[in-house]
Parts: structure tokens; sequence; C-alpha cells
């Protein structure tokens, strides 16, 4: 079985180093039973931070997108040396290099690839072209809600969710930080290959063993008949 996972740059802050030390246990577990993983980590807020120093000094959005691609593959660095000899030792920069290192057999850590794709499409991306049997996508949040759970107390937690509905709720921008969720392009990329995606958060590394393991966590992505 073929694995995407795609971290959030948010676990790569320094309380949560524990958590990336259970994911890089987990996934060595699941290897030994023939399993293969590629791991797309974001930027996360070592990102943002220089994102915002270049912005304040006048630099372009492709320069603000090429600093933010750099720090996902520091991040994605980091999961190699956790990985050890079961990871691949260099950190892809396109699809190509991508594709030669996922033939090795290792596990493939990678970060953005280009200015103005997300990781989230990145992620969708070498999905489809490996042919993997799932996607998960291990955000800050539970999975995806009707509205901003960091904004409304009440907001409620949608299981399962169609491509068409989650198209409606970016368009409608309704989730504060739906672009971290998912964007148009990753959506996309989703419905035309229709592999089966969860949304859970990455805190919660017990969500990601659940759903390894098959049960329904979080917010499962759904496709239109």
């Amino acid at each position: 079985m073929k694995v995407v996972v795609k971290l959030t740059g948010k676990v790569f802050d320094e309380p949560y180093l524990e958590v990336l030390k259970d994911y890089s246990i987990i996934i060595k577990e699941w290897l030994g039973r023939g399993y293969r993983f590629a791991i797309v980590c974001g930027g996360g807020n070592v990102a943002r931070r220089y994102i915002n120093i270049a912005r304040g000094l006048g630099v372009n959005e492709g320069w603000l997108d090429i600093l933010g691609i750099e720090v996902s593959r520091i991040n994605a660095l980091l999961i190699n040396a956790l990985l050890g000899d079961v990871a691949y030792n260099r950190i892809p920069r396109n699809i190509d290099e991508f594709l030669t290192a996922w033939s090795s057999g290792r596990v493939v850590t990678l970060g953005g690839l280009q200015p103005g794709q997300s990781t989230n499409a990145v992620a969708m991306l070498v999905a489809e072209l490996v042919g993997a049997d799932l996607v998960v996508n291990a955000t800050d949040v539970d999975g995806i809600y009707d509205k901003d759970p960091k904004v409304h107390a009440d907001a409620k937690l949608i299981p399962r969710i169609s491509v068409r509905e989650l198209r409606e709720l970016i368009k409608a921008k309704s989730l504060a930080g739906t672009y971290e969720l998912f964007d148009s392009l990753a959506l996309s990329i989703a419905e035309r290959s229709r592999i089966k995606v969860f949304f859970i958060n990455a805190f919660k590394v017990e969500a990601f063993e659940n759903v390894m393991k098959g049960f329904a966590v979080g917010t499962e992505l759904t496709y239109d008949e």
C-alpha cells in the first residue's frame, strides 16, 4: 500500500518535537509491513517569519513563495534525519527528482516544488503519480468543519465531505485558513484521481495510527458519482 502524508508545517515548531518522533516511529513500523510512504512537509511558522520579513522589505510574491519552499525542504530534511536509513537521502526539488527518489524504494520526503503551488497540491500530485492508495492530510484541527473552529465554538466537524461541498467552502472562503487545509488545485487533482483522502489533526498521532488501520477518523473526502 502506498501512502502520502501531508504534514502541516506547524508540527515543526519546538513545542511539538515529540510529535515528529512519534510519526517517524509509526512510519517505520508500517514500513515493516510492506507499506510505502512519501511525506510532504509544510513550511510552518519559520516560513511565515521569513516571508513576513521579506514582504516588509518589499520583496515580490514569487520570491516569498521561494523562501517558503526552501523552509519546507529544511523541514523535510529533518524528517529524513529522524527516519535514518529508510529515507531517500536527498530532498527532491522537482517531479523528475521525486520519481527518481521514489524508484529507490525508500521513504521520500519533500517540501514545496514551485512558486504558486501549495504543498497540499504537491501531496496530491505525487500521490497521483505513484498511484497512492491513501493521502493523509495532517493539519492543525481535527478535520474539516462547517466554519472556522478556531473562531466559532459551535463549529461542527464534518465526518464526510464531497468534492462539490468542499469546493463550495473554498469558494465561499467560509473557513479561515482553508488554503492550508486544501486549495482548488489540490482538490482538482483529488477529483480526477479519486484517491482516498482523510483530513486529521497532526498533533493527535493516534489519529494517524487509526487511519493507517483503516478506521474513519477526522474528515473523509468523497467523490460525486
